[in-house]
């Protein structure tokens, strides 16, 4: 059947969007769930990777520094009982004020910029421990502990230019001490005190891949529920700077799953939402973390804190009602025939989800639980979900060039597009484009909207002649209407008929419109936000505020499932 739309009101905006890709062809993990296992969440990494960045213990005092082993446990090599410190890449940085927020950069400005040198003076040997180091270090000003490639060093100064560091060498040798000139490899660290040049760590991999850890003392009475802020955020658990590839650093908190699911549901649903809902947001949250552990494997961390896989956002917008979800859910998730289930979510579907064989040419047999269902729960709200119904104009011109990008080179300028046939839940399927020689061009819906970036996948084209109206109704199918004759005969109208418009002019007969306005070109319309497969957030909203349990939300927009 083909969808009405109605124009409503819209305004409210839901806070969090997970528009994730499709299915991909790993197998799926047992369900087996421990709140304690450590999830690995890229903050800052390729484009966003920083060249320095500053710490705080926002709940007790220092830091502990060292790495983490293969299995995420933190080995610790060193600790400062500096509050605040920043971690900079072992290349030239300067402390600067950059945007209003002061911190180390790749500064090619002049002034009295506060400068980390790469050029240090080590002395001779190596020591067995980072007290022994940090002691040899200190008797010099501006000395520091290393651990290089498994090992402790005594090093001393930084210096932005080779001089500088033989100036300093030949300082210390009429003092009777030799040093050597050293740099560090592309992957070396710095721990650094916040707004000097004093370093108080350094730290080298040789590219190993640990990256350099680090994590906050906990106060005396915090227990484990240490955070430290940077960028005006609070988080919890440890971080790992590791210069991937060499460059800026990328960031990752590694925090406790139960610890990570706490920061994703306010995110994706607002925390003033009903409790039910906010339960089944945990368990879909915690489902697709397992089932999407290394999807950012070439960064060295499990996900990102984006929308591509899950907003997360620390400490920051958690409340009372999304912490007692998580609590409430504690190890739930959603399950297949044993296995993990694919938990995708949306914002709204405009009335019906979809399978995945439709929105991402999956096949549907490997995901028969995300299958689209018809959702009469989402019209209870859609007054207040912003831009709920919405359309999209595009020139005859924008369908023919999207046509030739596909290898249709042969199309003349597009004449009439309408979706030419509707999943079991009245989505669209197909959409048919006929050029103005009569040539037509079927293709599977997912691709006009992934090329025109529409805003869900439940659409219509009605442009041109508009929706056919009866006594001043829409009407969803030309099936049953009859045309009544000069001669007084009644008639069924077919889809091949002809109408006399509104504006007076001769337009084929079609509830989906198709045509071409006058000035050239085609209104898409549709309902809901989103990739429309498995839940509906807006839905699962509606739900909670009719009584309807987590659970039963959850088995509603996943068929077939047990949460378990």
């Amino acid at each position: 059947m083909r969808k009405k739309f109605v124009q409503i009101a819209a305004t409210v905006l839901l806070a969090g969007l997970c528009l994730s890709l499709a299915p991909g062809a790993a197998p799926r993990a047992r369900a087996a769930v421990a709140e304690d296992q450590i999830i690995r969440v890229g903050i800052y990494f390729d484009g966003s990777a920083l060249p320095g960045v500053n710490m705080t213990n926002a709940a007790g005092s220092g830091f502990r520094l060292g790495y983490y082993d293969g299995d995420n446990r933190f080995v610790q090599l060193a600790s400062t009982d500096q509050t605040d410190l920043s971690v900079v890449k072992t290349e030239n940085v300067y402390y600067v004020d950059s945007g209003g927020y002061a911190s180390y950069y790749n500064y090619t400005g002049g002034g009295q910029a506060v400068v980390i040198g790469c050029y240090h003076l080590q002395l001779p040997g190596s020591y067995g421990s980072f007290e022994q180091a940090q002691a040899a270090a200190q008797a010099y000003s501006g000395g520091f502990a290393a651990y290089i490639d498994g090992a402790y060093y005594a090093r001393v100064g930084n210096y932005p230019d080779r001089a500088g560091a033989e100036q300093a060498q030949s300082q210390l040798s009429a003092q009777g001490v030799s040093a050597e000139i050293r740099g560090t490899s592309a992957y070396g660290v710095s721990v650094v005190r916040t707004g000097s040049n004093q370093i108080l760590f350094q730290y080298d991999d040789l590219g190993a891949g640990t990256g350099l850890g680090v994590e906050p003392n906990a106060a005396g009475d915090q227990g484990e529920d240490y955070r430290t802020r940077f960028h005006n955020i609070n988080w919890r658990g440890g971080f790992r700077f590791e210069r991937v590839n060499g460059g800026n650093l990328t960031i990752a908190n590694l925090v406790s799953l139960g610890d990570y699911v706490k920061g994703v549901v306010p995110h994706e649903m607002s925390n003033a939402w009903p409790l039910e809902a906010l339960k089944a947001q945990a368990v879909c949250a915690r489902t697709y973390t397992l089932t999407n552990l290394n999807r950012h494997s070439s960064g060295h961390f499990d996900l990102c804190n984006e929308s591509h896989c899950q907003v997360y956002l620390g400490v920051y917008g958690a409340g009372t009602n999304s912490d007692q979800a998580v609590d409430e859910t504690a190890g739930q998730v959603a399950i297949y025939n044993g296995e993990l289930a694919e938990c995708y979510y949306h914002s709204s579907n405009g009335g019906a989800t979809e399978g995945v064989n439709v929105v991402w040419g999956s096949n549907q047999s490997g995901y028969p639980y995300l299958v689209g269902v018809n959702d009469p729960y989402e019209a209870l709200v859609a007054d207040r979900i912003d831009n709920y119904e919405w359309t999209r104009t595009v020139t005859g011109e924008a369908l023919t060039q999207m046509l030739h990008g596909w290898g249709y080179t042969q199309a003349s300028l597009i004449a009439t597009a309408q979706v030419s046939q509707y999943s079991d839940t009245g989505n669209p399927a197909q959409v048919t484009f006929t050029d103005q020689d009569g040539r037509s061009y079927t293709v599977a819906s997912r691709r006009v909207v992934t090329y025109f970036g529409l805003r869900s996948y439940r659409y219509d084209f009605v442009g041109g002649g508009g929706q056919l109206l009866v006594n001043s109704q829409p009407v969803d199918s030309l099936e049953g209407l009859y045309a009544i004759g000069g001669n007084g005969q009644s008639t069924a109208v077919g889809e091949g008929a002809y109408l006399i418009t509104g504006d007076g002019t001769i337009a084929q007969a079609g509830t989906g419109g198709g045509q071409a306005g006058a000035d050239g070109t085609f209104t898409i319309a549709g309902s809901g936000w989103g990739h429309n497969v498995g839940m509906s957030q807006w839905g699962a909203y509606a739900q909670a505020l009719e009584g309807r349990t987590y659970r039963e939300i959850l088995t509603f927009y996943y068929t077939g499932i047990t949460v378990g």
